[in-house]
């Protein structure tokens, strides 16, 4: 087997598997309220993971079938690049479900790389941190101790503190 073909398939079950995996399971979410970042069209998501996906293959078959002298710093550095890039394409796929649902909303948590789901019940104290371009960052804390931030568009926050129960 050609060794292009080889790290294509292996960068296939790194990346197009993993990712399409979570982006199905985000799509299933409810019709959002509110979200914090616009959602792209289905071509541009697509489009992200085969950047990627191209971006880990040239990794994985200049990692590997490199013929020679290996330069260890050379490879480090081309590893740590393609990481970054793994890491950003999820987070650019992740950040566009944060918001408001109907009985819950999400966030993406200070890195981006995880998803947080906050049921509305569970919210204690909202404040307002900055209001900035159109858009509220809020600190969130929850009756469980845990302080959630999360941006919304400026003209959604009421959508949030109408839909957040007072606790008892």
């Amino acid at each position: 087997m050609p060794s292009w073909v080889s790290a294509a398939m292996f960068a296939t079950l790194v990346v197009i598997f993993p990712y399409t995996v979570i982006f199905r399971i985000l799509s299933q979410l409810p019709k959002p309220i509110a979200l914090s970042h616009r959602r792209w069209p289905l071509g541009v998501n697509l489009l992200v993971i085969g950047v990627i996906t191209a971006w880990i293959t040239v990794f994985i078959h200049t990692a590997y079938y490199r013929r020679g002298l290996v330069n260890l710093v050379a490879v480090l550095m081309g590893f740590i690049v393609a990481a970054l890039a793994y890491a950003f394409g999820l987070v650019l796929i992740l950040r566009q479900f944060s918001g408001l649902y109907p009985e819950f909303f999400i966030t993406t948590g200070r890195t981006g790389l995880g998803l947080r789901k906050t049921a509305y019940r569970n919210v204690i104290h909202i404040e307002e941190v900055a209001r900035r371009h159109g858009e509220a960052q809020l600190r969130v804390e929850t009756n469980y101790g845990l302080v959630v931030p999360l941006t919304l568009p400026a003209r959604h926050v009421a959508s949030l503190y109408e839909r957040v129960k007072p606790p008892l």
